[in-house]
């Protein structure tokens, strides 16, 4: 295996990780915002306040994109097996 397959195979690695990843950053980043604002402008500093809200609509998320996720995850899973049972060349698919 040389080193131009395995930095490719890494950086395929991140891509997929950061495709899965992306929806649920994004939803805690945007809903972080959100109540960091409201709790600026009405003095009200509960610790829960940040926390509850996060959690419930990432989770709400991570389920409405849970197809998505498994769909690149079982490709790129397939895509790594073949490239193990091949002669060692990374098939760009």
């Amino acid at each position: 295996m040389s080193l131009e397959n395995v930095i490719q195979m890494t950086q395929e690695l991140f891509l997929v990780a950061l495709v899965v990843a992306l929806p649920a950053l994004v939803v805690s980043l945007v809903v972080g915002l959100a109540v960091s604002i409201f709790q600026t402008v009405t003095s009200i500093q509960d610790q829960t306040l940040s926390y509850v809200p996060r959690i419930v609509l990432v989770g709400v998320v991570i389920v409405a994109t849970l197809g998505v996720s498994f769909q690149q995850a079982v490709a790129f899973t397939k895509r790594m097996i073949g490239y193990a049972g091949s002669s060692g060349e990374v098939r760009n698919k």
